[in-house]
């Protein structure tokens, strides 16, 4: 694909691409917004380093592509409502979003678009791996994806954000931060969504179900059901469809959670890390 005002760079790993020539802070022509969304599509992350964004200009680029949404457990900065600090400080054990996941896969309409700025990061560690979930989906034998695809899956927030989920409890509570709380109902909700989801733009099937969300297939124990979700994790953290990406400060990473699983790494004990987070809505996944 080639690109007028924009430059993309997909040397980067297994997936994504760096974007350069564009400054996010400032309001953008539609040509521009047209070109980073066909990159967005193509490559399922863009890395956008350099950046200089206030959280209410985080939020203006990302409202260039759709409606934003609230994330249900973390109090927005003052002055954004759409804008939630994600911080671990340096005495905090606990990350927030250690593992395989997509993000709150478990609402009726997850977003489509994630976009995540570096505000202050560790001088070592706290690299965000990224995996292509498309990509995973097509190595599959044509056997499992036809069983699969038949497959509902059900998604909540209760093992992470439930009465018995990871989060919980006082010292878990603690290193997560004040900003952090919730609706205690909506922790405990499910909802059905297919394990393979289709893409609603590109019609590309992707990889959707995961441990931390996902808390059984439809008609299977969670005992059973976990055979899969653990197959399909190991499947798609191989080598061929992982990128390591390294953050520093300015940065801001947007990924499309239809077809992108990510992880974030727990290995900068002793340090601070500061992020803003934004998300966008989608559709419901089919």
């Amino acid at each position: 694909m080639t690109f007028t005002h924009i430059k993309v760079d997909a040397s980067v790993g297994a997936v994504g691409a760096e974007v350069t020539g564009v400054d996010l802070s400032q309001p953008l022509h539609q040509e521009i917004v047209g070109e980073i969304h066909s990159a967005w599509l193509e490559h399922h992350i863009l890395f956008f380093r350099d950046q200089d964004l206030s959280p209410q200009a985080q939020a203006n680029f990302a409202a260039n592509f759709g409606e934003l949404d609230k994330y249900p457990f973390m109090q927005a900065v003052d002055g954004s409502p759409h804008v939630i600090p994600i911080i671990k400080e340096a005495d905090a054990k606990m990350n927030f979003g250690g593992d395989w996941h997509t993000d709150t896969s478990y609402q009726l309409i997850p977003p489509k678009a994630t976009l995540l700025y570096a505000v202050e990061v560790p001088e070592v560690g706290g690299d965000t791996l990224f995996a292509d979930a498309t990509a995973a989906y097509e190595q599959l034998s044509s056997a499992l994806r036809e069983m699969l695809e038949q497959q509902t899956g059900v998604y909540s927030p209760k093992l992470v954000h439930g009465a018995k989920g990871d989060y919980k409890g006082s010292e878990a509570e603690k290193n997560l931060g004040a900003a952090y709380g919730g609706d205690a109902d909506f922790a405990e909700s499910e909802v059905e969504h297919p394990l393979i989801r289709t893409h609603a733009e590109t019609g590309n099937k992707s990889i959707y179900c995961s441990i931390p969300h996902t808390v059984n297939i439809k008609g299977w124990t969670r005992k059973e059901s976990l055979a899969i979700f653990k197959f399909l994790t190991q499947h798609f953290t191989q080598e061929q469809y992982v990128t390591r990406f390294h953050w520093t400060q300015g940065t801001l990473a947007m990924w499309d959670n239809r077809c992108v699983f990510h992880n974030a790494l727990n290995d900068y004990q002793g340090h601070r890390r500061h992020m803003h987070r934004v998300i966008v809505k989608g559709e419901r996944p089919a």
